[in-house]
């Protein structure tokens, strides 16, 4: 069942997406910036904080484990990851960004940053 909403509520939704989801392509601003897929650079976003466990990082972006180890591979030949075995468990993967991968990374998450043009009219 849907919930209903006042139309003072749907009409302002309208507006703050006009105003802020599409002015800009965000995701294709961060492909064309970084020479990544925007759902690469999820992965690389995800790391910023530290290395994960592949599986963590795949419960963290939702994907399933075949499809995020396709992106880890992508990623490790690119040079932006890098896979080691866990310390604790030989049977695990830890991924972590190199230099390059954490600069990509950064670089994507300061356009996610960036307020839309419509915003910069706000005082």
């Amino acid at each position: 069942m849907t919930q209903s909403f006042p139309a003072d509520a749907y009409r302002a939704h309208a507006a703050m997406q006009k105003l802020v989801l599409n002015q800009r392509d965000v995701r294709t601003a961060v492909s064309e910036a970084t020479g990544v897929s925007f759902t690469r650079v999820r992965a690389l976003r995800r790391l910023v904080a530290g290395p994960l466990r592949m599986s963590e990082l795949a419960a963290r972006l939702g994907w399933d484990k075949p499809y995020t180890t396709i992106v880890i591979d992508d990623l490790e030949q690119r040079g932006l990851v890098t896979r080691t075995v866990a310390p604790d468990d030989r049977r695990a993967k830890l991924v972590e960004l190199t230099e390059q991968g954490h600069a990509v990374a950064i670089t994507a998450i300061q356009i996610l940053s960036e307020p839309a043009p419509g915003l910069a009219r706000l005082t």
